[in-house]
Parts: structure tokens; C-alpha cells; sequence
């Protein structure tokens, strides 16, 4: 386990993992976007002194408070008592202060060179935290390879646009400061995972639902040129995505809509209201009506369709998109109205004739214990990072047994772009026959 490492910025010292690996909570990846610094791209973290001990995560982004009328028991989503996992504190302290991420390492070695993921979770570019239990990277760290998560800027916070703000900001526009947020992260990587046994010429940009849109962005965005080597986009959609991006004019005119109904004049004024008031009005726009990625030419010069349609894709990304059976893949209606299913064919037609061998097609299809949810958004994931403990289901052997496949299949796609083999199924390749991996507990299957 490695102890004392040396980054551009300082001397840091782990905490140990759950599962008894090098784990370095809390890391600040930029200055704290506070005062002045609200409502702008993130600046370069400052140096320090010393050794600084990373035990503790940072605050998630302010957000709905959703704990603010909990009593003892505190419920998750669907009603049940939220599991407490030792070292993972629920709920999260919630703070401007929001940009740090958090590192897992099996390396012995700065020398081991071992592919990095970097995670971007979901919540519709509006709440949630990166340092969740259920994205823990401990089995990924078995597999050999890094888990990075992260904590960005979300809802107003990080999506507000203004016609000062694009005359102020040296690139000529505004928002996407949460994208922004995200390369910073990705850029920080690149810099200093060398000192955490990574390797920086290896990165995987990986997220679901808003974490897999924001994964597009990035892959999309000019600012990531050289530092992305893989991408995994999990129930975002395709071509068309659920949630397509706005123009940069149509979130302009929001932010001053927004910025009227809070009798503020000028940005000046914006930026001294209390973070409570700025989080409490922008709940009032909705969760699908707030601010979000837009086409700002800057983080996103032209739309994310156009850019797979064109074949701008750097060359020779490797992607895994998918989605859940219930949002699209069966004859149950899917949650968003839209097919994310047909959304992923028409993506990998697309990016297969121009990239051929290097994109790869999932359905996740194991119906959920417990209750009749069935197969909906977002429960793949603790499948996905091994934290089924960590919910109130009762899952089976079997579950947990599908969850062992799929962190093999995405701990060796980081690794070498290719999923391999798990259960004696090879997940091929989307252009060799136009398949599909469908992930069930009975069996990995191709079709």
C-alpha cells in the first residue's frame, strides 16, 4: 500500500479502504468556487506545506436537501432505510466548497503504471456526490486498476448562464462551469496520477444517466484533446440523447429570467446572496426545467450528435455505451418516453463505420429483488462497482455473481479497450454483427 506521495501541489498521506487499499479522501482538485469566484471556471488549487492527511471527503455540491426533513431513519428513494456502510457518512455535508475527489489505489509503486477510471455520477446535472458508497472503488482496485471519483458543481451552481457573465469571462461565454469542473478533475489526473501508480496515457471516463451525458460532453468537448484514452456511457442515451443540451442563448435568457425573480440587478449582486437562497430558488425551476450543459462554444463548440455524425471523435476512442432493459430494450414503457435502446443502435451504427472495432453495446436485464421495479434507471450501478451490500434488496448469489462479471468486463476494457471474456461469453465488438451484450444473472449473452 503506498503511504507518503508527492503531487505538483504537496505531500498527501492516505486513509486505508474498506477493503484495506490506499485511499485518498478529499483531494482538492481547484479553489474553492466561492465569492468572487462563484459562477466562474475553476482556478488551479494552491500549494501547501507539509503532509496533508486525506481522511476526510469533501462536501458534496449544494443541492435539494433532500436529508432536511429526515428523523432517525433516514429513507432512500424508494421508501426503505438508507444502509449505512462504516466510513461512508450519510447524509453528506453539502458546501459551495465542493471540488475535491477521491482516490483508490492497489499500487505498491508510482512505477505500476495501472489504468485509471474516473467517475462522474448522475442526478441530472443537479444533485448527488461523487464519494457515495455505492460508486466505492475497492473492486475495481482487485481487478488492477484506479479508481478516481469526484465532486462538481451542479443546478444553478454549476449551470448558470448570464449575458454579463458570458461579457466577463475571458472565452466569451458562460455556464457549464460543472463540465468545466469535470475537466479540471481530468486534467488533475493527467498531471499527478503518475505519483498514485497510474497511468496518465490510460484514462477511462466513465458515468451514468448525467455522469454518461457529461461523459459525451467531455469526449465532445476540444478542452480534453489527449488526456481521454476510453469512455463508458451508461443510460444516457445515443443519438438524441433523453435530455438533448440547450443553446447557450436559451440558458442565457433563463439566467437573467432566474436573476429577475431574486430582484437582483447585476451579477455583483447575485453573487452576495447566500448559497440557501440561490439552491432554494432554482429548486422552485424543476428538476428537468433547471440549468443544465449547454451548447456554449466554448466547452461544447457544436452539438454532441454532430460530433459522432462527423466523425470528430478523437481517433480510436474506445467506447461501451448502454443502457438498463426498462428504458428502452423491452415493451415496458421507458421512464423518459424516449427508446434509449434505438438511441444506442443508431450511435454505434454511426461510430462503428468510422471507428470500426472499437465500440461496444450493452443491455442490463436483471430484474430487481424485492419489490416490482423491474430492470430501471440507475440500478445497475452497484452492480457495476460491487456495493450490493450496500441496499436494502435481498439480493442472491446470482446478482452477486453478475456483479463480478461486469466489474471484469469494465475493469478490462480500462485496461485494453476490450471487455474479454467473462462466464466463457467475449463481449464482442458492436460492428462485427450489430449485438448486443446482455447482462443477466443467468449468463452474459450476446444477441
Amino acid at each position: 500500500m503506498l503511504d507518503i506521495v508527492t503531487t505538483k501541489y504537496g505531500k498527501m498521506r492516505p486513509a486505508r479502504s474498506n477493503a484495506g487499499f490506499a485511499l485518498f479522501r478529499g483531494i482538492p482538485y481547484a479553489k474553492a468556487p466561492v465569492g468572487k469566484r462563484r459562477f466562474r471556471a475553476p482556478e488551479e488549487p494552491d500549494c501547501w506545506d507539509g503532509v496533508m492527511t486525506c481522511d476526510t471527503y469533501g462536501p458534496a455540491c449544494v443541492q435539494y436537501d433532500r436529508w432536511a426533513s429526515a428523523t432517525d431513519d433516514i429513507n432512500d428513494d424508494s421508501g426503505h432505510p438508507y444502509v449505512m456502510i462504516e466510513n461512508y457518512p450519510y447524509p453528506p455535508r453539502m458546501s459551495e466548497d465542493c471540488l475535491y475527489l477521491n482516490i483508490y489505489t492497489p499500487a505498491e509503486s508510482e512505477d505500476d503504471r495501472l489504468p485509471v477510471m474516473m467517475y462522474i455520477h448522475g442526478g441530472g446535472c443537479q444533485q448527488w456526490y461523487g464519494s457515495d458508497y455505492e460508486y466505492c472503488g475497492d473492486d475495481f482496485c482487485r481487478k488492477g486498476c484506479i479508481l478516481v471519483s469526484i465532486n462538481y458543481r451542479l443546478n444553478v451552481f454549476g449551470f448558470f448562464a448570464h449575458p454579463e457573465l458570458s461579457k466577463e469571462a475571458e472565452y466569451g461565454t458562460s455556464g457549464n462551469y460543472g463540465l468545466l469542473d469535470q475537466i479540471a478533475a481530468l486534467r488533475w489526473i493527467y498531471q499527478n496520477i503518475r505519483a498514485f501508480g497510474g497511468d496518465k496515457d490510460n484514462i477511462t471516463v466513465f458515468g451514468q444517466s448525467s455522469g454518461g451525458r457529461s461523459t459525451m460532453s467531455l469526449l465532445c468537448s476540444p478542452l480534453t484533446r489527449g488526456m481521454i484514452r476510453r469512455v463508458s456511457i451508461q443510460s444516457a442515451g445515443g443519438l438524441g440523447r433523453f435530455m438533448s443540451d440547450r443553446s447557450i442563448q436559451e440558458t442565457e435568457k433563463l439566467g437573467e429570467e432566474f436573476m429577475e425573480s431574486l430582484g437582483c440587478s447585476s451579477i455583483k449582486e447575485l453573487k452576495t446572496l447566500p448559497w440557501e437562497t440561490l439552491r432554494d430558488a432554482n429548486d422552485k425551476l424543476g428538476f428537468h426545467k433547471g440549468f443544465n450543459i449547454c451548447r456554449d462554444g466554448y466547452v461544447l463548440d457544436r452539438d454532441i450528435d454532430e460530433c459522432f455524425i462527423k466523425g470528430l471523435i478523437p481517433e480510436k476512442t474506445d467506447i461501451i455505451i448502454g443502457c438498463t432493459a426498462d428504458e428502452g430494450a423491452n415493451d415496458k414503457t421507458p421512464m423518459f418516453g424516449l427508446i434509449m435502446y434505438d438511441q444506442i443502435r443508431e450511435l454505434c451504427d454511426v461510430y462503428g463505420k468510422t471507428h470500426p472495432g472499437h465500440v461496444y453495446a450493452y443491455v442490463f436485464d436483471q430484474k430487481q429483488p424485492g419489490d416490482d421495479a423491474g430492470v430501471p434507471h440507475s440500478c445497475d450501478n452497484r452492480y457495476q462497482f460491487g456495493t450490493l451490500d450496500g441496499c436494502w434488496r435481498p439480493y442472491t448469489e446470482e446478482d452477486y455473481r453478475l456483479s463480478g462479471w461486469m466489474i471484469g468486463y469494465w475493469s478490462d476494457f480500462a485496461g485494453n479497450g476490450d471487455p474479454g471474456t467473462e462466464n466463457g461469453v467475449k463481449w464482442e465488438s458492436y460492428d462485427k454483427n450489430e449485438e448486443f451484450l446482455w447482462l443477466k444473472g443467468s449468463g452474459p449473452e450476446m444477441k
